[in-house]
């Protein structure tokens, strides 16, 4: 559908935002494809990494690895 459409574009526009660490950039892109499909799992997983970023940015040497905590 075209929402959807939309949803795809703008996730991979925050993923590859998120991989370079723009952080704002990925923001954005995530939010607006939470407009397009609203409670899209994975951009809303995305802005919590994000929220997790501004108190402790993983630093120059991160690779885009996202370790689990808990099961």
């Amino acid at each position: 559908t075209p929402p959807h459409v939309k949803l795809r574009n703008r996730f991979a526009e925050g993923l590859a935002a998120y991989r370079a660490q723009r952080w704002e950039d990925a923001r954005r892109a995530f939010e607006t494809a939470l407009l397009a499909v609203p409670g899209d799992g994975p951009s809303m997983t995305f802005i919590k990494r994000l929220d997790g970023f501004a108190a402790a940015p993983p630093g120059d040497e991160w690779d885009g690895a996202w370790f689990l905590e808990k099961k």
